[in-house]
């Protein structure tokens, strides 16, 4: 997948109800109430943080470009497809960043230099620069390479054969498992950088960057499965264990014990928008969650209603048709996973 790509899929989903910026703050992993929400409201889970370093000139450079080829423009402050971009078939992702929300970089690391370290000791390397400098991960792998045996001869090759095979059944381009190998580095070997990567695929260095982290994605999928064990040992402390922010996850706490809204905020120093936002997170993410809380069920009906039938989940338009309901509520009933009580 290229970040074209990647930008027209999401522009698509919020086709006239969101500003250009919008993108780049779902793509970034920007966790404000806005960016939370449209992930819900539009299902755009795969692409949450996928590329938290993306800099700012370097995606309107792709917005210039699909500006250029008559693919979007501007009405008022929003963005609109045109007929020739709603055309045109993207693939389908194998990104999850709701899921790994950066995390990916962690395994890469841990794995980049475990390779490194099996394929300079068992040439009789000793000393050599880690590729991997962080105190933590270097601490990490050298207790998992201690725990494999790391100086077992049979032990590496086990090594070596389960990322082979587990890679070989990533179901992504050759393209972006060459892209991840080509990363690593081995004895007299070194990793390449992304531009000269980028510069032998004929690709940008942003669509070579993006599928590393497309084949890094579906790969921890396939190691989740735990059908090798040598390999699913590098996922610990890479999976998030829950759907929720950390943030949110603490405002539930304080709202499976009791506590209102107002009393959540008082308790955490944080304004009540905030403590809002955190409500229509655990809205998006928890089927369980009771929103009867906030309205009752008559208000909530008509808030989908005027949502479908309008084809629209803008707030303001909402609120015009429904005077009564608050932007909370509105945000809220948008937010229900499932749409139904």
């Amino acid at each position: 997948m290229l970040f074209e790509d990647i930008l027209i899929t999401i522009l698509k989903a919020v086709d006239g109800e969101r500003t250009i910026s919008s993108p780049y703050h779902l793509i970034k992993g920007k966790k404000s109430g806005q960016t939370i929400q449209d992930i819900g409201y539009y299902k755009l889970h795969p692409y949450f943080g996928v590329m938290p370093k993306l800099e700012k000139k370097v995606y309107d450079k792709a917005v210039r470009k699909l500006f250029e080829q008559g693919f979007i423009i501007t009405d008022g402050q929003v963005v609109r497809m045109t007929e020739a971009s709603m055309a045109l078939q993207t693939p389908v992702p194998l990104l999850n960043g709701w899921k790994y929300r950066g995390k990916e970089q962690l395994f890469m690391a841990r794995l980049s230099l475990i390779v490194q370290s099996l394929s300079q000791i068992h040439q009789n390397q000793r000393a050599f620069d880690p590729v991997v400098i962080a105190e933590d991960i270097q601490q990490w792998v050298k207790k998992y390479l201690h725990k494999i045996n790391y100086r077992d001869a049979a032990s590496c090759r086990n090594f070596k054969t389960e990322l082979a095979v587990s890679l070989s059944k990533v179901d992504v381009d050759a393209a972006g498992k060459r892209i991840v190998v080509q990363r690593l580095s081995g004895f007299k070997i070194g990793g390449l950088t992304w531009e000269q990567i980028a510069a032998a695929e004929r690709l940008e260095v942003i669509d070579v960057q993006l599928q590393a982290i497309e084949t890094l994605h579906a790969w921890m999928d396939v190691l989740e499965t735990r059908q090798f064990p040598m390999m699913s040992e590098l996922l610990e402390g890479v999976i998030q264990q829950s759907s929720l922010t950390e943030t949110a996850r603490r405002t539930e706490y304080y709202f499976r014990n009791g506590q209102s809204l107002e009393e959540i905020a008082a308790l955490r120093g944080l304004k009540t928008s905030t403590i809002e936002d955190h409500f229509v997170e655990l809205a998006m993410n928890d089927p369980g969650f009771d929103i009867l809380a906030f309205m009752d069920g008559s208000l909530y009906s008509k808030i989908i209603a005027v949502s479908h039938s309008r084809n629209t989940k803008r707030l303001r338009d909402i609120k015009e048709a429904i005077p009564e309901a608050g932007y909370f509520q509105i945000r809220l009933a948008l937010a229900k996973k499932g749409e139904t009580l």
